[in-house]
């Protein structure tokens, strides 16, 4: 099994897969923002998380390299106010992580790859990081430092509608090209957006 691994995990399949992982667009409805992160871990047991991060932070610089322009500009006037800014992502923690840090974020609360005797397991550390999930998980980072949010003059920026929960519970929810159900909702209530909207999601 171990040439095995070795063969699957040569830099630019991984580099490649994780960019997938992050940047795949997915059919709103669906189960695979949900399948992908387990598929992912499934991928990976076995391996030790140091022996990954020079390829998780690689794939993270493509990543940040990629965000579009008016993100960017977003981030900037967020670091401006001296905003805390943390990634929230149904993506798997070893790439989002990195990710975070190459944008130079100050926290990250992702899907968690399970781990046991110092290497990955194949299994996930609890649900996926999607939906009701990033509330949940936000408001527990929170209670794990003691600290709380100024909920009404926090940000959430998002593309999709599964979304919502995290849009509801901001002062300031901005959707950044929402997919049709998330425009709609947009519209309705009046939230900022970014750019035009769209007919798929991206994961997470």
């Amino acid at each position: 099994m171990k040439p095995l691994w070795r063969q699957r995990v040569r830099r630019g399949g991984l580099v490649l897969l994780l960019g997938r992982l992050l940047l795949s667009r997915l059919t709103p409805g669906t189960a695979l923002s949900s399948w992908w992160p387990h598929a992912f871990a499934r991928y990976l047991k076995g391996l030790a998380p140091a022996d990954l991060l020079p390829l998780a932070r690689e794939a993270a610089q493509a990543v940040a390299a990629d965000v579009r322009p008016l993100m960017r500009d977003a981030i900037a006037e967020e670091r401006a106010r001296g905003t805390e800014i943390w990634l929230v992502s149904a993506t798997v923690d070893l790439l989002a992580d990195a990710v975070a840090e190459s944008l130079g974020f100050d926290a990250c609360v992702a899907t968690r790859l399970g781990t046991a005797g110092g290497r990955y397991s194949g299994t996930l550390d609890g649900p996926v990081c999607r939906s009701a999930e990033k509330l949940r998980r936000v408001r527990a980072s929170l209670a794990a430092g003691r600290r709380d949010a100024d909920w009404p003059a926090c940000s959430y920026y998002a593309d999709g509608y599964e979304d919502l929960p995290l849009l509801e519970a901001v002062g300031n929810p901005v959707v950044v090209h929402p997919d049709e159900r998330l425009c709609a909702v947009a519209q309705e209530r009046g939230y900022r957006r970014l750019g035009p909207s769209r007919s798929h999601r991206a994961g997470g």
